[in-house]
C-alpha cells in the first residue's frame, strides 16, 4: 500500500475518510516484498515474492494531505461491481502516515500477523488494523501476489490477480488456504532480519495471528506450529474444508462469526471446537454478515450513500461491526499479554450485539 501515501489527491474536495482509528499514537505506513516461492501456485501472480503491508505505532506528528484509500486500478475494478457512481471509491483517504518513524522503544506489545479474506487485500482492512497500531500494536498484512484482483507494487508496477467474481471451489479454496498458512510462515521467517536490519523496536519473539474469512481458518492451522505465536483470532472464517476443522491450536483461539458461520448454519464450528484442549472462546455479533469484518460496508458510508443490501451484509452494518470487532479482538489481546478480559469476560451493554455463544472452562492461559 506505498502507493496510498504516494499517490495524493490533487484537490482534497470532497475526501471522505474511513473510521478512523482510536489510539493514543498515530499510524505510520509502508511496504516491504518478502521472497518466497509458491509451489504450484494457481493463481496469475508471480510466484516467488510476497507483499507485506506494514502498520506501526509513531509520533510522528507532521501533517499531511489526505491520502488515497484505493489505488486507481482497485477502484476501477470495485466501483462499477457495487454499482457506485463513477469515481466514488476514489475520494476515500486514510490517515496514514507516509514512512513515518518509529518510536524511540518497543511498546511491549507482540507483533501481529493478517491475512485477509479469499480474494481481498490487506488493506481493506484499514478499520481494524489502523487501530490495532494506534494502540501500539505492530501489524504485518500479507498479500499474495495474483489472488486479489489487483495489486500495486512499491514501484508502482501491477499484478493483476484473480477476477473479482472468481469461484472459489472446495479444489482452489484448498490450495489457497496451503499458500496463505505458508505465507504467514513466510512473513514470521522474515521479520527477525527485518527488524535488525532497520533498528526498528518491534517484537521479533511474540506473535499474534489475526485473519478474516479463509485468513482466520490459516490462521489457526498456522499456529500451533509456531512457538512464538500467543494466540489467534478467527473473524467469521469456515473450517470444513481444510485440515483446520481438527487441528488442536493448544493456545488462546478467540472466533467471531456472524450469521454466515454459526454452529447451526456451518457445523466446522462446531467440529472444530470439540478438538481443543486449550482456551477458546465463541462469539458472535447479532445483525452482522460476512463482509462487515472488513472495510466494504463501511465505503459506502463514508461516501454518504446508503448501505449494501445484500446478504453477506448484515443491518448492524460495518462501522458497528468494525466497531466490536476492535473492542472484543483488542480486549482479547490484552488478555493474552496478561491484562484482564475486558468484555470476553464481561459482556457489556455497550456492545450489545456481540453474543456470547460458548467457550472452554478453562480459566487461564
Amino acid at each position: 500500500m506505498h502507493f496510498l501515501v504516494q499517490l495524493l489527491l490533487v484537490s482534497t474536495a470532497g475526501a471522505a475518510s474511513l473510521l478512523e482509528p482510536d489510539g493514543p499514537y498515530r499510524v505510520g505506513f509502508t511496504q516491504f516484498i518478502i521472497p518466497h516461492v509458491t509451489p504450484d501456485d494457481p493463481t496469475p501472480g508471480p510466484g516467488n515474492e510476497l507483499l507485506a503491508h506494514l502498520y506501526y505505532p509513531t509520533r510522528n506528528t507532521s501533517s499531511r494531505s489526505p491520502v488515497p484509500y484505493f489505488d486507481p486500478r482497485s477502484a476501477a475494478i470495485w466501483n462499477p461491481l457495487l454499482e457506485l457512481p463513477e469515481g466514488s471509491l476514489n475520494k476515500l483517504t486514510t490517515g496514514l502516515l507516509s514512512n513515518a518513524s518509529f518510536l524511540d522503544a518497543p511498546t511491549g506489545h507482540p507483533t501481529v500477523l493478517f491475512s485477509p479474506a479469499a480474494g481481498f487485500n490487506a488493506w481493506m482492512y484499514y478499520g481494524l488494523l489502523a487501530n490495532l497500531a494506534s494502540n501500539g500494536y505492530t501489524i504485518l498484512a500479507i498479500d499474495h501476489p495474483g489472488e486479489p484482483p489487483a495489486l500495486r507494487w512499491p514501484n508502482g508496477t501491477e499484478t493483476i490477480g484473480l477476477s473479482v467474481d472468481v469461484n472459489f471451489t472446495a479444489s482452489l479454496t484448498r490450495k489457497v488456504h496451503t499458500y496463505r498458512v505458508a505465507d504467514l510462515a513466510a512473513a514470521l521467517s522474515w521479520f527477525p532480519a527485518f527488524v535488525r536490519r532497520t533498528d526498528a523496536p518491534f517484537n521479533t519473539s511474540q506473535f499474534l495471528v489475526l485473519g478474516h474469512s479463509i485468513g482466520g481458518s490459516a490462521s489457526v492451522t498456522f499456529a500451533p506450529d509456531h512457538p512464538k505465536v500467543r494466540a489467534a483470532v478467527n473473524l467469521d472464517g469456515g473450517f470444513s474444508q481444510h485440515e483446520t476443522v481438527v487441528t488442536d491450536v493448544g493456545r488462546p483461539v478467540f472466533l467471531m462469526s456472524s450469521i454466515n458461520h454459526t454452529i447451526q448454519y456451518d457445523p466446522s464450528w462446531a467440529e472444530f471446537q470439540e478438538h481443543q484442549t486449550g482456551w477458546w472462546e465463541y462469539i458472535s455479533i447479532y445483525g452482522s454478515g460476512h463482509l462487515d469484518y472488513c472495510d466494504i460496508a463501511m465505503w459506502k458510508d463514508a461516501l454518504g450513500f446508503g448501505p449494501f443490501v445484500q446478504e453477506q451484509f448484515g443491518p448492524v452494518g460495518g462501522v458497528r461491526t468494525t466497531r466490536i470487532a476492535r473492542k472484543y479482538v483488542g480486549d482479547f489481546f490484552g488478555w493474552v499479554e496478561g491484562g484482564d478480559k475486558g468484555v470476553i469476560a464481561t459482556p457489556s451493554l455497550e456492545w450489545r450485539e456481540a453474543v456470547y455463544v460458548n467457550g472452554s472452562d478453562l480459566a487461564d492461559v
